[in-house]
């Protein structure tokens, strides 16, 4: 009875530990993504930038000037037509990152510094929204703050 006990646990314990061994594969190819996305940005590599996102995504970016909020969205399809432009070379740097997975869909939230060809723009957090397809981790959206008043530390 007892070799029959350790045996079901061993099991549970492997399980558990396969289960864990997972997520951190999923976290590591999550956020490989999301400096895939940036990669993409800085080097105005269209290709890699349709690799990476679902075809019908969107992006909606929030700011604030002067006490006046501002939404805007825009299809990954649509930023695709102005991604290539020699003189805004766009510089986004993460400073740190969460990544949070339920099956099939995860959220990585990503607060950042973007320069624009070399000179500092502005803060924010990003919040990546991906669906895993047959095809591995994709971003489905982007939501993104952008922060003027605050300099990167």
């Amino acid at each position: 009875m007892n070799k029959n006990l350790f045996i079901i646990v061993l099991l549970i314990v492997n399980l558990k530990s396969f289960a864990q061994e997972k997520q951190q594969q999923d976290k590591k190819e999550i956020l490989q993504k999301v400096q895939q996305f940036f990669d993409a940005l800085e080097t105005q590599d269209t290709v890699l930038y349709k690799s990476i996102l679902l075809k019908d995504g969107q992006t909606w970016a929030i700011s604030e000037k002067d006490g006046t909020v501002k939404y805007s969205m825009r299809q990954f399809s649509d930023r695709l037509k102005t991604l290539i432009n020699p003189n805004s070379i766009i510089q986004e740097k993460t400073l740190s990152s969460k990544v949070m997975i339920h099956k099939q869909i995860a959220m990585a939230w990503v607060p950042y510094t973007l320069d624009i060809s070399g000179k500092f723009s502005h803060t924010g957090v990003d919040v990546f929204t991906l669906l895993k397809t047959s095809e591995g981790w994709k971003i489905s959206t982007l939501a993104f703050t952008m922060d003027y008043d605050s300099k990167p530390k």
